[in-house]
């Protein structure tokens, strides 16, 4: 039994470093897209990260290169929406968005995976989950609101906030599909076939939209793109799909309440951007939800224990 404590405590750590990675991250894709369009960064950074972990794979000699036929559709939809939709839209984004509410945003993911799991994989939540769901959509409310109630009864959502969401939508859909290939292939063949669906998908809209430029980087920004590509991309991605096949999606998206702190931090600290007051309110409430969310089993649990202990002490006051 310790062994196996041992073994998930070491899980628990890797999905923790890979949610402080993700929320610094978002700081060198916002200097990135400086120098490279959202679609082209895509593109080059998946077929970087694919190359290499495929340069693993064949390192390693333990994992066979091909996936089963019946995993390519899944990992073409894994491609699809972890990396076109939820890297598009997030880099996009960070041009006319905050890196502060890029990881705030991103800390829905919980929420949003559960609803989700609810709506395809038929999954029942109990009334204290679907009151943390609800707590955490409020929450963001206020982030985009700036906890103006004017501005909540003519709301008016920034277009980069629009597409974070967007961008969780996917990554939700990427981990739920994921967390199923994975019962029949490794975590380092998942990341790099999803990568390549990924990378071609989103070179084929590239090519459709205009947007899938050649521009050659500066020092600085080759710099960015070695972080956003080998630390954020290779390194996080391996170690996230590594924690989710071992704790499952629904407890590997709990340390992404990390990636907040990370991100409000350093946009601040690095970019100076501004944090109002008012976006506490919607932070406290994204992360109260969260919690609300992922730990019910445990509160409810607790709160029985309780109950059982009151009872029990009432018995022996009774028949003392």
């Amino acid at each position: 039994m310790n062994r196996r404590h041992q073994a998930v405590g070491r899980f628990y750590g890797l999905l923790a470093l890979t949610a402080a990675i993700w929320g610094v991250q978002p700081l060198f894709i916002k200097l990135a897209v400086r120098e490279i369009t959202p679609v082209s960064l895509t593109v080059v950074r998946f077929i970087l990260i694919s190359a290499t972990i495929f340069l693993i794979m064949r390192w390693r000699r333990k994992t066979p290169l091909l996936p089963p036929r019946a995993s390519l559709f899944p990992l073409f939809c894994m491609g699809v929406t972890g990396v076109a939709v939820n890297n598009v839209a997030q880099f996009t984004g960070l041009q006319y968005s905050t890196v502060g509410n890029a990881t705030l945003i991103a800390s829905t993911t919980p929420a949003v995976t559960a609803l989700l799991a609810v709506l395809f994989l038929r999954e029942r939540l109990l009334p204290i989950q679907w009151l943390g769901i609800a707590i955490s959509l409020l929450g963001v409310l206020i982030l985009f609101s700036k906890g103006s109630l004017e501005a909540l009864l003519h709301i008016s959502f920034n277009y980069g906030d629009i597409l974070f969401f967007c961008a969780q939508l996917g990554w939700a859909a990427y981990m739920l599909i994921g967390f199923r290939v994975m019962r029949h292939l490794s975590a380092l063949a998942t990341t790099a076939w999803a990568g390549v669906f990924g990378a071609l998908t989103t070179f084929v809209y590239g090519l459709f939209t205009g947007e899938l430029h050649y521009a050659p980087l500066s020092t600085a920004g080759m710099a960015y793109m070695a972080y956003v590509v080998w630390v954020g991309g290779v390194c996080a991605m391996v170690f996230w799909n590594l924690g989710i096949k071992a704790v499952g999606a629904g407890q590997a998206a709990v340390f992404l309440n990390i990636m907040p702190l990370m991100g409000v931090g350093v946009g601040i600290a690095v970019l100076g951007e501004d944090f109002y007051w008012q976006e506490c309110f919607g932070a406290v409430g994204i992360l109260s939800g969260v919690y609300l969310l992922t730990q019910a089993r445990h509160i409810l649990h607790r709160r029985n224990v309780r109950h059982r202990n009151r009872y029990r002490a009432a018995r022996r006051r009774m028949h003392a």
